[in-house]
């Protein structure tokens, strides 16, 4: 029997198990590998014709793509934690109040117990509101658009309440930030690519060559892979191991169902009810674990630190078309540009580059070989997108402080470009009957 429309693709065998059409989405195949080595090699190109043609070296250099990858992991961790609430048909716009939880938590609990104490708060601080969602949401029924809303607001308000009544009596705490969280957890490194276990460190040997390409290569890979945090390598594993539950295992089956074909799922002896609270607490526990990798990074809770990264990641998970792989890409991109910004308007200027290239040629692609019907509505809004910042690129000097905003402007040009590919789980915020909840 089919559980639903095109998201699930699958039918669903008596015994439970995942279909052979799930499960192949996560096979191998010869053709994803070269597709995959093709867009690096071609994304690879991009960066080092900007990094000429803007004057930009900062753009691959290891320290930019180090902080790339720091900033990567918290939104990809809350857009997860998102993706396991929607795909089960609940709306959570609240992932900033429970990264905001996380954070908080994460700092009471490394200010006692070290930092790997604060990752655990984390997940207990985004836990926290996640019960809240779910009694609210699932249990009562109430809007779930005006619940997530509330739960950012009150969140920020509890966390300076909270924090006058804590943080401010402890040695080194005040109303905007806990105690200094003594120690870090491990970093590593990859033997003789970046100097690990006292190999050489071939990728900075490459990086300070100063060659053509082969510099920029050594600078990509030694910040992707030097000094890499054990939480950060963590946090990006949870992201293959999201993809295997939803595509290869029973509870995916039935995880996707809630989302797609509640009244199915019921048919074949599932409960909605039950999967939708399992969903909303594992996605909440993920962005508070998001929230207290943050806090590792700044050494302590500190008032407004998500700084709005709940809501990118939201975004993310929109761009990211509610898959795990999309989330992925769409965090990175995000996570290269909050990193961008913190460097020098020329490291700016060519990303700007990067992104107008793609744009451009995405739309052209659309507009070439898209349905006859929508390609004119799918391809211009990113051609035009591309040819506007070619011409910043070109004409515009950037102002330094524009680059604070990069990642939000990036947000919604983003969004601007895939909106019209969007395809939301079918049962997304849709209640299910009180008498049917339980099986």
């Amino acid at each position: 029997m089919t559980i639903g429309p095109n998201p699930l693709d699958t039918v669903a065998p008596s015994n439970g198990a995942p279909s052979r059409a799930s499960v192949a989405r996560l096979r191998p195949s010869s053709r994803r590998v070269r597709a995959a080595l093709r867009w690096t090699l071609i994304g690879l190109g991009l960066l080092i014709l900007a990094r000429y043609l803007a004057d930009a070296p900062g753009i691959t250099a290891s320290s930019t793509w180090g902080s790339a990858l720091r900033l990567t992991v918290p939104i990809a961790l809350v857009a997860m934690g998102g993706l396991f609430s929607e795909r089960a048909g609940v709306i959570n716009v609240g992932l900033e109040g429970m990264m905001i939880g996380g954070t908080w938590m994460a700092g009471l609990f490394g200010t006692l117990g070290g930092p790997w104490a604060a990752l655990l708060g984390g997940v207990v601080g985004g836990l926290v509101f996640g019960v809240l969602m779910a009694v609210l949401c699932i249990e009562m029924g109430i809007n779930q658009l005006i619940v997530g809303v509330s739960i950012n607001v009150i969140a920020a308000a509890v966390a300076r309440f909270m924090s006058d009544i804590v943080f401010s009596t402890m040695d080194g705490g005040t109303i905007a930030r806990s105690p200094r969280i003594g120690g870090d957890v491990p970093h590593l490194s990859l033997p003789v690519l970046s100097g690990g276990l006292g190999t050489p460190d071939l990728s900075r040997t490459m990086e300070a060559s100063e060659l053509p390409v082969v510099a920029q290569l050594g600078g990509v890979l030694g910040g992707l892979t030097r000094d890499v945090s054990l939480a950060a390598v963590l946090g990006l594993l949870i992201i293959p191991l999201v993809a295997w539950v939803l595509w290869k295992t029973p509870f995916g089956l039935r995880w996707r169902a809630a989302g797609e074909e509640p009244a199915a799922l019921q048919a074949l002896g599932g409960s909605v009810h039950r999967t939708r609270w399992i969903a909303v607490l594992v996605g909440s526990g993920l962005a508070g674990f998001a929230g207290g990798y943050l806090t590792l990074i700044s050494q302590g809770y500190i008032e407004n630190q998500t700084a709005g990264r709940g809501f990118i990641g939201l975004a993310t998970l929109i761009f990211g078309n509610w898959t795990p792989s999309g989330v992925f890409f769409g965090a990175s991109l995000f996570g290269i540009s909050d990193a961008v910004g913190i460097g020098r308007p020329e490291t700016l200027r060519a990303l700007v580059f990067v992104l107008a290239v793609v744009f451009a040629a995405l739309g052209v692609r659309r507009l070439m070989r898209g349905a006859p019907g929508r390609r004119l509505r799918d391809g211009l809004p990113s051609l035009v997108l591309g040819v506007a910042l070619l011409a910043i690129f070109a004409f515009v000097p950037l102002p330094a402080a524009v680059s604070s905003a990069t990642p939000y402007v990036v947000t919604l040009a983003v969004l601007v470009v895939a909106g019209t590919r969007m395809r939301p789980p079918a049962a997304l915020g849709r209640l299910v009957p009180r008498r049917t909840r339980r099986s």
